[in-house]
């Protein structure tokens, strides 16, 4: 989401600033400043578009509750009970003698990633940590029957493409999967996730194998949010405060057979060598994992489009170097959070991306020759030529790339007939 120019990316709310927020905002929007006016006019249900000659009757409490639902609360009083319960959960982290949060249950904790295992242990919470982390979103995903097997393609397909250590990501896949096996041991597992295809993946292949590993014993729940008050670009459970995470603890709940019935169907579509099926799942009623179709379909738009034969991915980075050249950590971040409608990428996933699209004889981005033996994120990324006629559809990708590439279990091949996504019907198709 666009950030507004006087709020702040902070979780931590604070309703004296959010009080002047408001009083700054009713200032501007009486002064007739058109940025405050379209504040009112987006979130007041009383103000409406052309209503500007109302503006000079708003109150202190109209702009109090613009501040609120902006911060995602649907009144001031909600958006105040937030911040005192917040203040309330820092302070009992400060208690010397502080009651662990998990301390009822032996409890394992899995999450696509470790940026919560050290705030977990700063919030109270004692359980297991495991980091899940293979990143389903890219490269060959297919049948797991023989777990030897994927390890070893999976890991090949890592080293090559994030430029890692081969026997490093191997052990790596080996220890997560082997720890994933001793998840029967705990009594309550609880997943935290996010609403990105990189989760809803994992959480898919998650529940699909605990479906038919674990037994009646264990107890399952669920944490997954798409947003957090306070928070415009909300990206990640790594931009969260330690005391949000009691908060989300309060809130976790069961996960119910229809679920994993859902995520088991989910995960077959998955590595299957179409994806007829992964559509079918997304453009029909999930509603009992309210994350996971608009997470597919993300995911879906990663096929090359019928009209140019590029990924959203790929379009949308040359529609920021049309604009004029930038470095590749501003590149990476003006995809994440403003161009992206639902970004699932990591930076190193994404150089992936950028490196396939110059690997091409005729590449549709260039790098500026100095630059190019730094880092990623300090090379200077400009468009081609081709670039500009691929953006203006005068040019087609999928008859100039040479890589291989793969969504899951489908194998995407240069100069042959391959699934395409139409943007205009929301459809695939196969040519």
């Amino acid at each position: 989401m666009p950030q507004h120019p006087d709020s702040k990316n902070d979780s931590r709310l604070n309703l004296e600033q959010q009080r002047k927020r408001a009083k700054d905002i009713l200032k501007k929007a009486k002064a007739g400043d058109p940025i405050s006016i379209d504040r009112f006019q987006k979130y007041h249900p009383d103000c409406r578009p052309g209503q500007v000659m109302f503006m000079n009757l708003l109150q202190l409490a109209d702009a109090q509750l613009v501040i609120a639902r902006e911060n995602r609360f649907s009144s001031w009083s909600q958006m105040k009970a937030h911040i005192d319960q917040m203040e309330r959960i820092r302070n009992k982290l400060k208690a010397p003698q502080l009651v662990p949060q998990d301390a009822d249950c032996p409890t394992l904790h899995i999450r696509c990633g470790s940026d919560l295992e050290q705030s977990l242990q700063q919030a109270g919470f004692v359980g297991d940590y495991l980091a899940f982390t293979d990143p389903f979103c890219q490269g060959p995903v297919q049948s797991l029957t023989n777990r030897s097997e994927y390890i070893e393609r999976r890991a090949g397909f890592m080293a090559s493409a994030y430029q890692m250590e081969l026997e490093a990501v191997r052990n790596r896949l080996r220890l997560e999967y082997h720890q994933l096996q001793g998840s029967h041991r705990y009594p309550r597992i609880v997943l935290w996730f996010e609403a990105d295809s990189y989760d809803q993946l994992s959480l898919a292949y998650l529940l699909h194998y605990f479906r038919y590993e674990l037994g009646d014993a264990q107890k399952l729940e669920l944490i997954c949010i798409d947003s957090f008050p306070g928070i415009q670009c909300f990206r990640g459970l790594g931009q969260l405060p330690v005391e949000a995470l009691p908060l989300l603890w309060s809130q976790r709940q069961p996960i119910t057979a229809e679920q994993m019935h859902l995520c088991d169907r989910t995960w077959q579509a998955v590595t299957a060598p179409s994806p007829k099926d992964l559509w079918s799942i997304a453009t029909s009623d999930t509603s009992k994992l309210s994350a996971l179709a608009p997470a597919l379909m993300r995911h879906l738009q990663e096929f090359p489009w019928v009209e140019d034969g590029l990924s959203l991915t790929e379009r949308l980075t040359l529609s920021i170097l049309a604009e004029g050249a930038c470095l590749g950590q501003d590149l990476f971040q003006a995809l994440i959070h403003e161009r992206d409608p639902l970004p699932y990428l990591g930076d190193t996933m994404y150089w992936f991306v950028l490196q396939q699209l110059l690997d091409a004889p005729n590449s549709p981005l260039a790098v500026q020759p100095e630059t190019l033996d730094l880092p990623w994120p300090q090379r200077l990324f400009d468009i081609t030529p081709l670039g500009l006629a691929l953006l203006h559809k005068q040019q087609h990708w999928r008859s100039l790339q040479t890589c291989d590439r793969w969504l899951g279990g489908v194998l995407i091949q240069p100069n042959q007939p391959c699934w395409q996504w139409n943007q205009k019907t929301q459809t695939l198709s196969y040519s």
